[in-house]
């Protein structure tokens, strides 16, 4: 397959907008859970972490969100 082709019936890197902005909001959700855990162990610095990775996350997936914008413009 060449780049850009068609494989899943979108373009490629739609397709990989797509599951890459999926994959980051369900880690956001996964890592607040993890948060809740780290302060019913009474790890505040583990917990802060995840909270830091998940709003990373968030971030990374709305940036990739108006990317997915311009790309279905062209679509």
């Amino acid at each position: 397959m060449e780049p850009g082709e068609l494989k899943y019936g979108v373009p490629d890197m739609v397709y990989n907008l797509i599951t890459t902005v999926a994959n980051l909001l369900q880690g956001e959700e996964k890592l607040k859970e993890y948060a809740l855990d780290a302060e019913k162990a009474g790890d505040t610095e583990a917990a802060t972490v995840f909270r830091t990775i998940a709003e990373g996350n968030r971030a990374a997936a709305q940036t990739l969100l108006r990317r997915l914008k311009y790309h279905l413009s062209d679509y």
